[in-house]
């Protein structure tokens, strides 16, 4: 016989919450893995960084930037991401 646990809507919550914190951890490290090594490599990229200086050369930048860090990403969160950054972006401009 299967003994059945009621589970309360606070528990499921907390495994949720739980998971999610585990999840941001890893992205976390991941990110700053890649920075990293972005940070190591910045004086061989400063100069091909430098010579981006057009509105045209800027976008096709960051569309190929884009494509090789979101191989692993749904279309749709890009989009989020993309609008998160650009609104934060704003922010700070203004």
């Amino acid at each position: 016989m299967i003994k059945v646990t009621k589970v309360t809507v606070e528990q499921v919550r907390r495994l949720v919450e739980q998971e999610v914190k585990k999840q941001e951890v890893k992205k976390k490290s991941d990110v700053e893995r890649i920075s990293k090594k972005m940070d190591s490599l910045s004086s061989q990229l400063a100069p091909l960084f430098d010579s981006i200086n057009n509105i045209v050369e800027f976008e096709e930048f960051l569309k190929d930037s884009i494509k090789l860090g979101s191989k692993n990403i749904k279309s749709t969160d890009i989009l989020v991401a993309m609008t998160r950054v650009a609104k934060r972006l704003r922010s700070e401009i203004e």
